[in-house]
């Protein structure tokens, strides 16, 4: 993958121990939600969109339509298959991702009948594999994924949707040493971003929408700000590709092959005001942390037009599922 551009409505890199310090002397306990949208320094823009907002631009949404809707059942050959065929929906990361997404798994798994036949959610993810260890391209995430699409009836011509639940630190940080310079680590962290996107395009040739997600609040391990700040290199990268950058293009945009699946945010959870109690150990979530994730994601699901659309029975299979709802 190329370099990415550096276009974030801010100023390019600078190197200077100023930037660091400045970003490294804020107290996680005041920082705001990201999604809040209030510029961070006084300069740089958060909230999940371009603009400041957390709604996913309407173009957008509509150009995600398109993708969505050809999401279909696939057999291992890859052809479409109404009966015995599968949607499946890969998830990478380290270990809260798994927590998370396995408690996500199971809520889905029962519901299995509210929603589209051949669905099924895959989880990857495995522990201590963050994005520094997912971004050689080889290793144990990439070895799960194999794995799991290597048994009979499964095959990497059926994954068609992606969630990347990643964070970019480390485990614990017990000598509380400063975040990484700021704005380049997440220039960085977002360059690593595209080119995991880029290679799930090239291995898994179907997919066509990935999720994005930045991990919890991770205060208890000494690895803020620096998580709060890893809601940057998503931002802006789902920005350059709201904007048509060809570095950062998707599939059938334009006509163009696109290098990336369509991208979104999913539900961002980062809350400093989750205590000790939220986790087991500092940093693996709790089980009222893991119904939150649940909650929020099942809910987003249901309710974006673009997830609707490849998750839920279509009209002419409505008929075969029961009345009833999966939150």
């Amino acid at each position: 993958m190329s370099e990415q551009g550096t276009s974030r409505n801010a100023p390019g890199p600078d190197p200077t121990p100023a930037t660091s310090a400045s970003a490294g002397a804020a107290d996680p306990l005041a920082l705001p939600l990201f999604t809040e949208g209030k510029p961070y320094l006084g300069t740089y823009e958060t909230g999940l969109y371009p603009g400041g907002g957390n709604e996913m631009p309407q173009a957008h949404r509509e150009a995600g339509l398109k993708p969505a809707s050809q999401i279909q059942p696939l057999d291992a050959s890859g052809a479409p298959n109404a009966e015995s065929g599968k949607i499946l929906a890969l998830v990478l990361g380290h270990s809260n991702t798994h927590d998370y997404f396995s408690a996500l798994q199971q809520h889905l798994q029962r519901h299995a009948h509210r929603l589209r036949k051949g669905f099924e959610l895959l989880d990857a993810a495995v522990g201590g594999q963050q994005l520094q260890e997912i971004r050689p391209l080889a290793g144990r995430v990439w070895d799960k994924a194999a794995k799991l699409l290597e048994r009979p009836g499964y095959s990497p011509r059926q994954v068609q949707v992606l969630f990347l639940h990643t964070t970019y630190h480390g485990a614990f940080n017990r000598e509380r040493r400063p975040p990484r310079p700021f704005p380049q680590t997440m220039q960085q962290m977002q360059q690593d971003l595209a080119a995991v996107l880029e290679h799930c395009r090239r291995i898994y040739p179907n997919l066509r929408i990935a999720y994005l997600t930045c991990d919890g609040f991770r205060h208890h391990t000494g690895f803020e700000p620096h998580v709060w700040q890893e809601a940057f290199a998503v931002k802006w990268l789902i920005q350059d590709h709201v904007q048509g950058k060809d570095e950062a293009g998707f599939a059938g945009r334009e006509g163009r092959p696109g290098r990336l699946p369509w991208l979104c945010w999913g539900p961002y959870i980062w809350d400093n005001r989750w205590d000790s109690s939220y986790f087991t150990d500092g940093v693996h979530p709790a089980a009222k942390a893991k119904e939150i994730f649940v909650t929020r994601y099942t809910r987003f699901l249901l309710n974006d037009p673009v997830a609707k659309a490849w998750l839920l029975p279509r009209q002419e299979e409505a008929a075969a599922t029961r009345p009833g709802s999966v939150q």
